[in-house]
């Protein structure tokens, strides 16, 4: 009976860890500014990403999610729906064309001020 018990509570420890498991990712992601890195990061506010940072002068983001949720595709495709292109994926002309003026990265806009981490409080 005991060892039945054991192997039950190992099963169940292993199925839980199993679940928790992370996976960290770094691909990359076209932005120009402050604006556009509150962006990217705001997509990644999901359940199952743990979480994500965007390297605006490196064009990179770095995420850490659970990888029972979240695969690679699904995590490029987070970026393409606010209107950023991915390293894999380009976003919808549609979506791209919503994102404000400063941060057309294909028409290589330029942002009113060259400091990466300035926000921008424009109106759409």
């Amino acid at each position: 009976m005991m060892a039945r018990s054991l192997f039950a509570l190992v099963c169940l420890t292993s199925a839980a860890s199993g679940w928790a498991q992370k996976a960290e990712l770094t691909f990359g992601v076209s932005g120009l500014c402050g604006m556009c890195e509150n962006r990217i990061e705001a997509a990644y506010d999901q359940k199952g990403i743990v979480a994500a940072d965007y390297d605006l002068d490196t064009h990179t983001l770095h995420v850490v999610y659970r990888a029972k949720k979240w695969d690679e595709e699904r995590l490029h495709k987070l970026a393409t729906a606010v209107g950023h292109d991915t390293d894999k994926f380009k976003a919808s002309d549609e979506v791209y064309a919503n994102i404000h003026g400063c941060c057309k990265y294909r028409e290589h806009a330029s942002c009113p001020s060259h400091d990466h981490d300035h926000d921008h409080d424009h109106e759409h």
